[in-house]
């Protein structure tokens, strides 16, 4: 029916289509006239649309002001210079806003500091205050997408009628700075967030020749923290004249508690070790305490290396790209004295009188007289020469301790006390990471040279040394080393030798090459310890010192990687923990080294390049946490991290590549982990006898392990691991 159905309907259409034609014997009519041109189209778009990409950069053009208005055009474009258009005021994701601020110049003094604009109270009496911002959802209007990465902003706010809660007042005069602040971050985890800043004098219109407000940079901050780890509220905050133009000198906690960029900075990186007086005049812990949206936050965990002295250097470098990098000596902002010292100094013997700032008294250089005695320690010099060692194990050597002119300093001038002694520490086998501890514990391998039984002091100041160790048969054959580890007391704040019963004397480390010899064989090429830190980076946080024993970064000398494990606390279950005490698990998961699990999150560590060294080698750089490097070394390892009720946590070994990545991971690796290294020829566990006793070859099971983890575990691919790329 359905086929017939289709034929009938052909036959008529054929049909109707003669009639028509038979009728049709006239002229064809006219053709009417064309139509009026349409109007022009909506504007096609040129670029990328901006949710398509996968990061954004920012840039402000220029910006224009006229009657109480600010206009600002920018672009926003991914890294191949594409544009990206599409950002909208009605997209839910779209979160972008804008911020001002202005310099102010205190007359009579060289302090200067950004003060916000567009200001909201932040308490309900109206006292504090935090800097306000323009978001494109709150003024749809306002935002002009050019369809090729390029926008207009006009500011709905008039800042010439506009009543400021801060009773800030616009001065075109004065050097403006336009901040952007985007922050999309989508439902599928992806994000996306971009700083931007525009500094310029609106009266003008000028860029050039602008007064700044540059003391550090943020490359500096990265000395000692990772990038990532400084993206600030939830990773809206990533540039440092974003950070000064919000926390700026009028801005407060509702409890009117100072967030200025300054004396924030100073209070938080004191950590647990700010501290001030009470009501009553007692010096007691005050961690610098803010309100925050999740309630108050107490900055005292370890943030900063501030023994022996807080270094400024170390923050305020001497930059000649900085156009105020010496206003931190200009003695110019009190607010940033409080931020270390509190409004009431622990330093005072007196209450502070409130009619005074800090700087009416006392000078920032101050702090640059601290580290006089160091460097003054950096120039002087232990010599070790006539080096022997007999059959009896007794080595013998003399030794001589030199300031930068050759003159000789004295016992008294020497500093002992408590745990610090002025030791030389004897090592050998430096090349394969300093003695076997089960051989050697570093505490019977350190010479006091205060001791008498080991050490006497000649008339000329000389020492004589002579100590019987454990050394090993062919101790000639091998790579010996005697380390100073010692102080010199200084007059404080000077360069000024003195003898260390004096009431100023403060000691400072001697920084010197140790002594490295073969002892059979004069003229041999001393062998050295593979390139791992960088140095440098180390001296970058730390300053002047390390915790102690600080002569280099010599930390593995007493630091081996079989040294004997300490307590650790316990585990919620009751059973006793243990720990590491080797270099590599210090300089991993040391305190303040490792808060990826807790503390601030802002001293992240995952970036292996952080402290490790890159040294150019045969085929390009050779990177200092390269698998594979250090076969036959064993490292003692607690048997777990997270024991069973009733279990007993003993010392274990672990193969070297498996020890490195144990030094952070052993609390969180499954079972699968631990297989996957064992199954690629690493080591980890203990043998034992009939009567559960540690097996003395447990070591030499780590030594002869043939880790294969090199193959697939590059240093390009350690740094993914860790979410990173070379």
């Amino acid at each position: 029916m359905m086929i017939m159905k289709r034929k009938t309907s052909l036959a008529l259409l054929i049909s109707s289509a003669f009639i028509i034609s038979g009728c049709s014997d006239g002229e064809d009519g006219k053709n009417g006239e064309d139509g009026k041109p349409g109007g022009d189209g909506d504007p096609g778009t040129s670029g990328l649309h901006i949710d398509m990409a996968s990061e954004a950069i920012a840039h402000i053009n220029n910006a224009s002001y006229a009657d109480g208005i600010i206009t600002v055009n920018f672009e926003l474009e991914n890294k191949q210079g594409v544009g990206l258009h599409g950002l909208s005021p009605e997209n839910e994701y779209h979160d972008f806003r804008f911020s001002l601020a202005q310099l102010k110049t205190n007359q009579g003094s060289d302090l200067k500091q950004w003060i916000s604009l567009l200001n909201d109270t932040t308490n309900d009496a109206g006292t504090t205050f935090e800097q306000g911002f323009e978001k494109i959802k709150d003024c749809a209007e306002c935002l002009e997408d050019h369809k090729d990465g390029t926008y207009t902003y006009t500011f709905s706010t008039n800042l010439t009628t506009a009543t400021d809660p801060a009773g800030v007042v616009f001065d075109p005069s004065l050097t403006q700075r336009i901040a952007i602040e985007m922050q999309f971050e989508y439902a599928s985890g992806h994000e996306l967030a971009e700083n931007a800043h525009y500094d310029w004098i609106p009266a003008t219109s000028s860029t050039e020749g602008v007064e700044t407000r540059e003391l550090v940079t943020l490359e500096t901050c990265y000395t000692c923290h990772q990038p990532d780890s400084l993206k600030a509220h939830g990773g809206r905050r990533l540039d440092m004249e974003n950070c000064q133009s919000c926390h700026n000198g009028i801005v407060t906690d509702p409890n009117a508690i100072s967030v200025e960029l300054g004396h924030m900075v100073h209070a938080i990186h004191m950590g647990p070790n700010r501290e001030g007086k009470d009501a009553e005049g007692n010096v007691v812990p005050m961690p610098y305490t803010i309100a925050g949206y999740g309630g108050d936050h107490a900055f005292d965990y370890p943030a900063f290396p501030t023994k022996p002295f807080m270094d400024c250097a170390t923050c305020h470098v001497d930059d000649e790209t900085l156009a105020d990098k010496d206003l931190w000596l200009a003695n110019a902002n009190a607010n940033a004295c409080s931020g270390c010292h509190t409004d009431s100094p622990a330093q005072h013997k007196s209450d502070k009188n409130p009619e005074f700032s800090c700087t009416d008294c006392h000078s920032a250089a101050v702090h640059t007289d601290h580290k006089k005695p160091y460097e003054a320690a950096e120039n002087y010099s232990v010599e070790v020469s006539k080096v022997t060692i007999d059959s009896a194990n007794l080595i013998q050597f003399e030794t001589k301790i030199m300031d930068a002119n050759g003159e000789l300093v004295t016992k008294d001038e020497v500093y002992k006390q408590g745990y610090s002694k002025p030791y030389m520490v004897v090592s050998w086998d430096v090349e394969k990471d300093y003695p076997d501890y089960n051989q050697a514990p570093y505490s019977q391998r350190r010479i006091d040279l205060k001791d008498e039984t080991k050490a006497t002091w000649n008339a000329d100041n000389t020492v004589s040394v002579a100590v019987t160790m454990n050394f090993p048969a062919d101790i000639a054959s091998r790579s010996l080393e005697v380390l100073p580890v010692l102080k010199v007391c200084f007059e404080e704040g000077t360069a000024n030798r003195t003898t260390c019963d004096a009431d100023n004397a403060y000691p400072a480390y001697v920084q010197t090459e140790a002594y490295r010899a073969v002892l059979g064989d004069p003229d041999a090429v001393v062998a050295e310890r593979r390139s791992i830190v960088d140095t440098a980076t180390c001296y970058g946080c730390h300053s002047k010192e390390f915790y102690h024993d600080s002569n280099g970064v010599n930390c593995i000398a007493c630091h081996t990687n079989d040294k004997s494990l300490k307590g650790n606390g316990e585990a919620d279950n009751g059973v006793a923990l243990l720990k590491s005490t080797s270099f590599m698990y210090k300089a991993h998961k040391a305190e303040g080294h490792d808060n990826g699990h807790g503390g601030s999150g802002t001293i992240l560590k995952t970036d292996c390049t952080t402290c490790h060294s890159a040294v150019e080698g045969w085929g390009g750089l050779a990177y200092g946490f390269e698998l594979g490097r250090n076969a036959g070394q064993a490292h003692a390892i607690p048997s777990s991290q997270r024991p069973a009720t009733g279990e007993v946590v003993e010392t274990w070994y672990a193969s070297s590549d498996a020890a490195a990545c144990m030094s952070c991971h052993q609390k969180y690796m499954s079972d699968a982990a631990m297989s996957h290294i064992r199954s690629n020829g690493g080591y980890f566990g203990a043998n034992k006898d009939a009567d559960h006793i540690v097996d003395v070859n447990d070591a030499g099971n780590a030594k002869d392990a043939k880790e294969a983890c090199a193959t697939c575990h590059s240093p390009q691919k350690v740094m993914e691991h860790h979410g990173f790329s070379l």
